[in-house]
């Protein structure tokens, strides 16, 4: 098992994360091939799993001083830029993007293709939302 990631099953987490979770497609700027991932944030992490019944994340990424945008390097996506993620090197830098899940809309269907792009601003625009409040709460005084 991955040390570094805290083994917490999809649903205690799907419990406590207040309605945030569901699925979205989430690359990184190595890694940069899609994958569907279950995802949910709770306690100043997004989690992500293979799929929403699983024992352990695939993995976490750290909200605490993570900066939040809306990718222009991606349409419709989240870019998510983790502050220091300590590890055995030292400080290191990631960067994540999620976009929402989407069946693809036939060629040719101009009203479809914009229902589907429509569908798919507001969920990034939600995520969106969620993300940066939970990335604030970092630096709420207590």
């Amino acid at each position: 098992a991955n040390g570094s990631v805290p083994q917490v099953r999809a649903k205690d987490v799907k419990r406590v994360c207040e309605g945030r979770h569901g699925w979205l497609n989430k690359a990184g700027l190595t890694n940069t091939k899609m994958q569907k991932r279950w995802c949910a944030i709770h306690d100043l992490r997004l989690y992500y799993y293979e799929s929403s019944r699983d024992a352990e994340p695939k993995g976490v990424v750290a909200l605490r001083g993570a900066i939040v945008t809306i990718s222009k390097r991606i349409k419709n996506a989240i870019e998510i830029e983790t502050g220091s993620l300590i590890t055995e090197k030292g400080v290191e830098k990631r960067v994540y993007f999620f976009t929402p899940v989407d069946g693809v809309a036939s060629i040719g269907n101009e009203a479809a293709l914009r229902e589907q792009n429509m569908k798919a601003k507001k969920l990034v625009n939600q995520w969106y939302t969620w993300l940066q409040e939970e990335a604030a709460k970092t630096f709420t005084p207590l």
